[in-house]
């Protein structure tokens, strides 16, 4: 039997259809786009900070896209609810197995997010956007996050103050005032 199909008996003959049961299924390379780039950013990295700034310029990055082409809601559901819910089950979990509360562990600076490290992570987000386009729903944008959160607790060795990070991650993005329609490269409009 060939696979992706089945066998119909229709007036006596047999004839191969599609199943629509048995739809294949894309596998999304958005988390290991992500690791990679990180892994390698880690190599070209000054530091633990200089690791820690590379995932947080990647989360400002994907948070200015959606902020400029999807509005201020889209920020939020996609980045800043998902960044403080990893943090808070990271949080929850550490709790769990050892008794004590975490304690978060302190940021770069802001002047660290423009080094070499951080340019291998912008390009992972723009790679991801890339592939945003041709996986269903946003499934890229979703696995992006909790990815690029994973990369920063593993560079931090835990997790951040939550406010601090969406301090950090909105800093000098304005909210409040109404979008312009701006035209951004292929890769950047969201579907």
């Amino acid at each position: 039997m060939t696979k992706g199909h089945r066998f119909v008996k229709e007036d006596r003959a047999m004839t191969t259809q599609p199943t629509h049961t048995q739809t294949s299924q894309i596998p999304n390379p958005v988390p290991a786009l992500i690791r990679t780039a990180f892994n390698a950013a880690s190599q070209r990295a000054y530091g633990q900070a200089d690791r820690a700034a590379a995932a947080i310029a990647a989360l400002r990055k994907l948070r200015h896209v959606l902020l400029d082409q999807a509005g201020t809601n889209a920020a939020l559901t996609v980045v800043d609810g998902p960044a403080t819910g990893f943090i808070m089950e990271r949080n929850m979990r550490a709790l769990a197995n050892t008794g004590i509360a975490p304690v978060p562990m302190p940021l770069p600076p802001a002047l660290a997010l423009a080094g070499p490290a951080a340019s291998l992570m912008l390009d992972a987000v723009e790679n991801g956007l890339i592939l945003h386009r041709f996986l269903p729903g946003n499934t890229a944008l979703m696995q992006m996050v909790p990815e690029l959160m994973g990369c920063l607790c593993d560079a931090l060795d835990g997790t951040p103050d939550a406010g601090r990070l969406l301090d950090i991650l909105r800093e000098g993005m304005d909210e409040d005032e109404p979008r312009i329609a701006v035209e951004g490269p292929v890769s950047q409009r969201l579907h």
